[in-house]
């Protein structure tokens, strides 16, 4: 017999109810979320064991669309789901990003989440129920977590905020928001908008914050309710012994490396101090390579982070406010219908645009009824790039995820299909990256769009902005035009684009447990 319990909300106007306990019998947690005929289950699973070497979490989210769950048999000659449509890898992505910096250091377990569109209402997406799925079934289950987060979409229409839009109510919004955070702070922002202002943004963000705690408050009841005890592990930290002697030798090392700003001599000097670092300790700690190259990452970022908080100086000699040098290029491939070369820094990205007739507009097939893109942009980074010899691959998650951020970023400013009657594919190339590339290919799409004679409204262009908080000195140091190692070593990377007159995307990424306002 099931033996499970119903807890019950109300978000956005609508009933949601919350079952847990009735199936997924082995997962560690799982809930059953029902909203009018939207049905999505989500479950979490740990191993019991932590991966061996491994040096980062093992975090894995998978959002699960099925075809059944409107009726539909899949297309093709299988008929069965294959590979996730870009919606569901986005939406796997919204779901990872608010959960992946709430889990605890030195984690190695593998630990997978998994959202499945039951039924689907298309009135009611499932996406955000993907999203409140793994934080209640993370939160009740045995699995080390700081949570619960709470998760809402917010569109603006006719002048009022809207907690999680109907089809209606979408068509009409300015603004479509995906909004993740605990009850203290905002763990993930993701939108487009069609020219909003700051401060109604931010309006909007505080209003759908809101909403989360309410939601946050119901998980902590359900906790309180049904949740297991968290299980009792010992997570892996370096041996003290190990750190003290690493930091005594590395130290004026490390000081070193960063004494330049010019990257290629920096990353010179950063493979001589490793090897040095690893050879004089490969004889007095041969079984601790892995905690000797943590240290390092640790020693790394700090002195990385102490140059911008108490000088000012970032690790290229810019101050914090300062852009890096830009240039562009436009007409250079006579054969294509417009193309164009943006750089910033060392950040490069050659992008084109190709006019076709509307016959040609892209048909997703999906939980959604027939939709139809007009506008498609799509993102490219290949290992050389960045300066690495590895094999050329199929776009992965990220690079459909920043294929989609540049995609939103323009779509408010094309000519409508009465004025303009032609389906429209900008691609963009990284072929140099050092930092903030997905908010160099919307400049590159503005200038590939102008170039090939498409009739924008408005230039749009993009920026990636960074954070580093000082927890002992209680200080924000805002990064204006973030590069790679900033991205990697600061607490935040918030893309920001739009024309003149608004705000048109906006995605954030964190590394702490979130910003306040």
């Amino acid at each position: 017999m099931k033996e499970s319990r119903i807890f019950k909300t109300t978000i956005g106007g609508r009933e949601v109810s919350v079952e847990i306990g009735g199936y997924c019998m082995h997962s560690n947690g799982e809930c059953l979320i029902r909203c009018g005929d939207t049905v999505v289950l989500t479950n979490v699973t740990m191993s019991k064991e932590p991966r061996e070497g491994m040096d980062f979490f093992p975090l894995g989210v998978d959002f699960e669309e099925k075809m059944y769950a409107v009726g539909k048999i899949p297309g093709g000659f299988k008929k069965r789901e294959g590979r996730p449509s870009d919606k569901a890898i986005l939406t796997s992505r919204l779901i990872d990003r608010p959960i992946r910096p709430l889990f605890p250091k030195g984690l190695y377990n593998d630990v997978a989440v998994v959202a499945t569109a039951l039924s689907v209402d298309t009135n009611i997406p499932p996406e955000v129920f993907g999203m409140l799925g793994s934080s209640i079934a993370l939160t009740v289950s045995d699995i080390p977590f700081n949570g619960p987060t709470g998760s809402v979409m917010v569109g603006y229409v006719d002048g009022e905020y809207v907690i999680n839009p109907d089809n209606a109510q979408r068509e009409k919004s300015r603004l479509n928001l995906a909004l993740s955070g605990t009850k203290d702070a905002i763990m993930m922002v993701e939108a487009g908008a069609n020219e909003l202002t700051e401060e109604e943004m931010l309006k909007a963000i505080l209003f759908g914050h809101e909403e989360i705690k309410k939601i946050v408050a119901f998980i902590e009841e359900i906790q309180k309710e049904v949740g297991k005890p968290k299980r009792v592990m010992e997570f892996h930290h370096a041996p003290e012994d190990v750190e003290a002697a690493v930091k005594a030798y590395a130290k004026d090392k490390i000081d070193y490396m960063f004494a330049t700003y010019d990257r290629f001599e920096r990353e010179k000097r950063e493979t001589e101090v490793m090897a040095d670092v690893f050879a004089h300790f490969a004889d007095i700690y041969p079984d601790n390579k892995r905690d000797i190259n943590d240290i390092l990452y640790a020693m790394k970022k700090e002195c990385v982070r102490a140059m911008i908080a108490d000088k000012g100086v970032r690790p290229d000699g810019r101050s914090v406010t300062d852009i890096r040098p830009i240039w562009c290029e436009v007409g250079l491939l006579p054969r294509v219908h417009g193309s164009a070369v943006f750089t910033r820094g060392m950040t490069q990205v050659m992008t084109t645009a190709t006019l076709g007739t509307i016959s040609e507009v892209q048909k997703l097939e999906g939980l959604d009824e027939d939709v139809f893109k007009r506008y498609m942009h799509h993102y490219n980074m290949p290992p050389y790039s960045t300066g690495e010899a590895k094999a050329m691959r199929s776009p992965g998650r990220r690079e459909i995820g920043h294929g989609a951020l540049a995609e939103r970023a323009l779509e408010p400013v094309l000519p409508s299909e009465d004025c303009f009657p032609y389906a429209i594919r900008t691609v963009s190339e990284v072929i140099s990256s050092n930092g903030s590339t997905s908010q160099a290919s919307v400049c590159g799409s503005t200038l590939a769009l102008m170039d090939a004679g498409v009739p924008i409204k408005a230039p749009v262009a993009g920026v990636a902005m960074g954070l580093i908080k000082d927890e002992v000195n209680k200080k924000v140091h805002i990064l204006t035009d973030i590069q790679g190692i900033e991205d990697f070593f600061g607490d935040m990377d918030f893309k920001v684009a739009g024309t003149k007159e608004g705000i048109t995307a906006i995605q954030m990424d964190i590394k702490i447990k979130g910003i306040d306002e």
